[in-house]
């Protein structure tokens, strides 16, 4: 059995987990593993294969809309990868 001071030590941790990463604080409160960091990282590196892709056949096809999408396409991976290094 945990003392008061030992209890009250480790609601603590529990509110200072719940405020620096509630995710990892849901998953264990749940019994759930947190997602994978690599499988984020690989969809991640997939979307920006794809976006290069997209505007280099935008560039080389008379094809504007291409264009457009292949930019659109970039420009959210940059937004996703700073977002994600913020974090």
């Amino acid at each position: 059995m945990l003392s008061h001071h030992d209890r009250t030590e480790l609601e603590k941790i529990e509110r200072s987990l719940e405020l620096s990463d509630p995710d990892l604080a849901a998953a264990l409160r749940d019994g759930k593993r947190p997602k994978s960091r690599a499988l984020r990282g690989a969809l991640l590196i997939v979307f920006d294969i794809t976006a290069v892709t997209l505007l280099v056949l935008g560039l080389v096809l008379p094809d504007p809309g291409v264009t457009l999408c292949g930019i659109l396409a970039l420009t959210a991976t940059v937004w996703t990868h700073v977002a994600r290094h913020r974090i």
